[in-house]
């Protein structure tokens, strides 16, 4: 009975830590828990022999420093189990939104190829060859049409005056009213590769059939995602859309 006295609360400490690891082999729980659980049995089983005086004095004072060495590793391993998926996401989503935003200023580009051309563009540099070279057709109208008069009856009486040039692509696509409220600075020269990173955007660009009608299409996607298992991209091969899978 003395014994038993001596030595309950370390067997139900190693008690509690084999049934952890039970439970873990039978859930298949992660290593850390496996490794906590582990080390709480073993310090149920250390502190029982040593309430035995098992060990003597020397022994016990190296015990009791490899056990609080052993819960600080422990302690410091949870800590980052727990940080390092924190610290994961935060920079996944500040990275995230530069790609987003690369990803639709692409896009933005593609729409006025197709609107100049009749078609998308398939690769990266081509693009670019566009926004930095091409010129896009800009009408403006001068003046406003008066009750009861239509468009034309307006530009027929001189009311309205239509005019047309010829704007630099780059100027036509990113214009003013694009950028407002913006909260990824603008580069004009960095928009073909993925943010912090110097690979190149994966433009690709097809026709497919809906309804007996050809459908332009086209898919930009990261070729150099942080996540892997979450590689953004914006458009469709095998549909006609031009959303993001970003959830826009």
């Amino acid at each position: 009975m003395d014994i038993l006295k001596k030595i309950y609360v370390p067997l139900i400490i190693a008690a509690i830590g084999l049934l952890i690891l039970i439970m873990g082999a039978m859930g298949g729980q992660p290593g850390l828990l496996m490794f906590g659980a582990f080390i709480i049995f073993v310090v149920g089983i250390l502190a029982m022999l040593s309430a035995l005086d098992v060990f003597n004095k020397q022994i016990r004072t190296v015990i009791l420093f490899s056990l609080v060495g052993l819960t600080a590793v422990l302690a410091w391993l949870d800590y980052k189990s727990i940080k390092d998926p924190l610290d994961f996401q935060k920079e996944k989503n500040r990275r995230y939104q530069y790609v987003i935003q690369n990803l639709k200023d692409l896009r933005q580009a593609e729409i006025a190829y197709k609107s100049q051309y009749g078609r998308f563009v398939g690769d990266i540099d081509s693009l670019l060859e566009f926004i930095n070279n091409d010129s896009l057709l800009v009408i403006k109208q001068n003046g406003n049409v008066p009750d009861g008069m239509t468009l034309i009856q307006a530009i027929d009486s001189n009311h309205v005056t239509i005019d047309t040039s010829k704007v630099p692509a780059a100027i036509t696509i990113f214009d003013e009213k694009y950028l407002t409220d913006r909260k990824v600075p603008f580069s004009l020269d960095s928009l073909q590769y993925v943010p912090f990173t110097y690979s190149k955007f994966l433009v690709e660009a097809s026709v497919i059939e809906r309804g007996k009608v050809k459908v332009p299409v086209f898919l930009i996607t990261d070729t150099e995602p942080y996540s892997k298992a979450e590689v953004l991209m914006v458009g469709s091969l095998v549909d006609p859309s031009t959303s993001g899978n970003w959830g826009e």
